[in-house]
């Protein structure tokens, strides 16, 4: 669950007046939207220790890491009837972990290999079509014999490419790679030190890097497909220390560098505008998810969903977890005090036509 939330989980587009433009208002009640989450409580949550990674975009299915007697691995979920279809086993059931990305085909993941550290780590890809695995990518050892360090974020894929950074060298030196899945090719981008990489539309690949150390890092770009050079989208040009950035290609969402605020654009030709601030001693977590015009993000012990249409977000759960969102569905994981390594996490999976509309704000 700590990896899920620390990872969880990006052409440019022209403004739209269809997305709010101010700052969210929470709404009076969520009465509603919690009678009928209460309603889709996957039954198979009730008793396996899962991990949701990724929707799969037909507001049926998602993917996530599963712990279980039978089986501790890479599954797809059938939302409906609880089923697990396997896609790679763990070679150590009880500490691996995972994190992933999905783009409609391909799923990405990171398999990290222990459970107090993200630098031993191998890169897979499993093709939708043909049900094929892949392995694409592993960290790199140092002379030592010691994995060198890697940025805390996991991998992205989108329109067939897959990217990620991985160490290979002392002071955070690091690589980001792009991985074009329909050939094989793997092309290194940018070798320097950069932090996460993410991807746009139209195979723009973006990633945080600082100029030197204790210099604020500014984002980069450049094409996926070729490596050279690209312009930084407007949305993302003023940005500094932000390492919670998350995108569904088009929309994007991240805490500020201290943590205190969610941001949203509605695309990376729109100046990013402060959404949701936070009060007193409260911070936005890494959990914040992009699909479409909804966002999930948490305000520890509080979950939301927000509807950028609106303008308006409700709480989910109260008690910690986090929110998984698409174009046509939500998945809200509550969280749990019990202190296992692998909990039982009782979940909500429901399609957005299934909920009424966020209410009005107080």
């Amino acid at each position: 669950m700590a990896l899920a939330a620390a990872l969880a989980p990006a052409g440019a587009a022209a403004p739209t007046a269809t997305f709010a433009r101010a700052r969210w208002c929470e709404a009076r009640s969520g009465a509603a939207w919690q009678h009928v989450l209460s309603r889709h409580i996957l039954a198979l949550s009730r008793r396996t220790a899962l991990i949701p990674l990724a929707l799969a975009n037909d507001g049926r299915s998602f993917f996530a890491a599963v712990y279980s007697r039978r089986f501790a691995g890479m599954a797809k979920i059938d939302g409906r009837t609880g089923a697990v279809i396997r896609i790679k086993s763990f070679a150590d059931p009880k500490f691996d972990q995972a994190s992933a990305a999905y783009d409609g085909r391909w799923l990405v993941w990171e398999e990290y290999h222990g459970f107090d550290s993200f630098n031993d780590f191998s890169v897979w890809a499993w093709d939708a079509r043909t049900r094929k695995i892949t392995k694409i990518g592993s960290a790199a050892r140092s002379p030592s014999g010691q994995f060198w360090e890697s940025p805390w974020r996991g991998p992205d894929v989108r329109e067939g490419i897959a990217t990620w950074v991985e160490g290979v060298g002392p002071d955070q030196l690091g690589e980001v790679h792009s991985y074009d899945l329909r050939n094989g090719r793997d092309l290194v981008v940018r070798h320097g030190h950069p932090g996460g990489a993410f991807l746009l539309r139209r195979h723009l690949l973006v990633w945080a890097e600082a100029s030197a150390r204790g210099i604020p890092t500014t984002m980069r770009a450049a094409s996926a497909v070729t490596g050279a050079p690209a312009r930084v989208p407007p949305a993302l040009r003023a940005l500094r220390n932000v390492t919670g950035l998350q995108t569904d290609g088009r929309r994007i969402a991240y805490p500020d560098a201290q943590y205190k605020a969610l941001w949203w654009s509605a695309g990376p030709g729109d100046e990013p505008y402060e959404a949701v601030p936070t009060r007193h001693l409260h911070h936005v977590d890494n959990s914040v998810h992009v699909g479409g015009r909804w966002v999930g993000f948490g305000i520890y012990p509080d979950v939301y969903v927000a509807d950028t249409k609106s303008g308006r977000y409700l709480q989910v759960s109260g008690r910690g977890g986090w929110a998984l969102v698409s174009s046509d569905a939500v998945l809200v994981v509550y969280g749990t005090t019990k202190k296992v390594l692998h909990p039982v996490l009782r979940m909500a999976f429901v399609r957005l036509r299934d909920l009424p509309p966020i209410p009005a704000c107080s």
